[in-house]
This record gives structure tokens, sequence and C-alpha cells, in this order.
């Protein structure tokens, strides 16, 4: 049976450090964030994310999050892939969970998503949706 679950999820203040710049071409950068999720998704996850920053200041952005902790009743952990863009002061993304990736509870997780955030700076959040199921 397909559920969906909604959380807010929040972060603790980061900064992505380049790793390879090339005049007039995108910025290379690297970064590991912590994220607070708050809703029928209750967990923490930690997730490393490269991302290409364009001279406009738009970007694309692919990442791995480990999410330790609960949906509805089941309590373990998965790994989110997740790729996004962000532009004009928001960022979206898809998330997808890694087959085989579910622990203790959510062994068996299957899903996949959205993640939304029109107020990306330090202090923002965001709002993810998660379609998922267990095997």
């Amino acid at each position: 049976m397909q559920t969906q679950s909604t959380s807010t999820m929040t972060w603790d203040s980061w900064q992505p450090a380049p790793f390879e710049q090339t005049d007039g071409a995108p910025v290379l950068l690297h970064g590991e964030v912590a994220n607070h999720y708050r809703g029928t998704i209750e967990a923490e996850g930690v997730q490393q994310v490269l991302i290409a920053l364009s001279p406009g200041g738009a970007s694309v952005f692919t990442a791995l999050e480990r999410v330790t902790g609960r949906i509805g009743d089941r309590s373990g952990s998965f790994v989110l892939q997740i790729s996004g863009t962000t532009g004009g002061g928001a960022a979206k993304a898809t998330l997808e969970v890694l087959e085989g990736s579910g622990t203790g509870g959510l062994a068996g997780l299957r899903g996949s998503g959205t993640y939304f955030c029109d107020n990306p700076g330090p202090d923002g959040h965001a709002s993810v949706t998660l379609d998922h199921s267990f095997e």
C-alpha cells in the first residue's frame, strides 16, 4: 500500500567549500549538512552534497543523505538520493529512497518524493513529501 508522508525540514548552518574553479564556468562545491525532519517523518539526516554554482547564481546539486528516525510508527534509517536546482530564491529537488538502504523497522522501504524551499538561507525550511511503501 502506497502512503504519503510529509514533513518540514530545517538544517544547521553550513558552508559548502569550492573544490574546482575555472573562469567563466560553474564553481564546483562540496558540503555536509545536518537536516531535521518534523512531521510524519520525525528524523535527523546527514547529507553530503555536490553543487555546480553558475556565474549567475543558479545551481544544480546532487546529494546522498542518511535519514535516521521514524516514519509513522516504524523506526530505523534509510538513504535518500537527491537531485535538485536552485534559482530565483527557491530550491527544489526530487528524492528517491535508495533501494535496499532501509534498516530496522524501515527495512524494505521504497519511495520517491519532492522537496521545495522558497527561503533557502540559513534560517530557512523546506516542505518534504515522500510517497512510499514497504516490500
